[in-house]
């Protein structure tokens, strides 16, 4: 292989990183995005609790604001993974 080979070699690949990063970060944005609308429901929820004697209501709306802790925790998982892949590149 040719210097000039590897010179072009070597930036396509930086290239390549460069691109991997920048789609790295607007997945990271969409994943906080996704983490503000799971805490926005939350909250919504939260604000609109029923009464302590609506008991079948009480429950699922405690099943909704754990389903809706569920994802945000799923989601903070999966931008871990993504930080852990830009630290590797």
């Amino acid at each position: 292989m040719s210097k000039e080979d590897k010179e072009l070699l070597n930036k396509v690949i930086d290239l390549c990183m460069v691109y991997g990063i920048k789609e790295s970060q607007l997945y990271l944005k969409f994943l906080d995005n996704q983490v503000k609308t799971y805490q926005n429901h939350r909250n919504f929820l939260e604000d609109t609790k029923p009464f302590f004697f609506q008991k079948k209501k009480l429950e699922e709306h405690n099943k909704k604001i754990e389903i809706c802790e569920q994802k945000i925790l799923e989601t903070y998982k999966k931008m871990n993974e993504e930080v852990d892949f830009i630290i590797e590149m």
